[in-house]
């Protein structure tokens, strides 16, 4: 195991980036699945509904080792805040502030791979 220095990593960023994401796919897939129910007599409303909740489950997993993972890394997400270009995202690395922001472009894309990523794995 490698020595963990006080410079952030791209590990440490990747954590962060999923610890921001997850929880807007939760958002989404509720948003979604609720918005489905207009089509609950369609044949294949229980297939995606089904699939949904599967993507769902799979996600309080992932988030709780991510959450396990940042505090063996001491980083902490200090302030997330939304905007018409994306999200802010003020951490601290173990003791050190950083910022990032990500556009919706990327947030989009990031979020469709992990969507990619999670259904090969269900």
């Amino acid at each position: 195991m490698g020595v963990i220095t006080n410079i952030e990593t791209d590990e440490d960023i990747q954590l962060i980036k999923e610890f921001t994401l997850l929880p807007i796919l939760l958002d989404m897939l509720a948003r979604d699945s609720e918005e489905l129910k207009v089509h609950k007599d369609k044949i294949v409303y229980g297939h995606v509904l089904f699939y949904l909740k599967e993507v769902e489950n799979a996600i309080y997993p992932e988030l709780q080792n991510i959450k396990s993972a940042m505090k063996k890394r001491d980083i902490k997400v200090l302030n997330t805040s939304t905007n018409s270009l994306g999200i802010n995202i003020e951490y601290k690395v173990r003791g050190y502030i950083h910022h990032f922001t990500m556009l919706r472009s990327l947030i989009k894309a990031e979020l469709m791979t992990t969507l990619m990523r999670m259904r090969r794995s269900l």
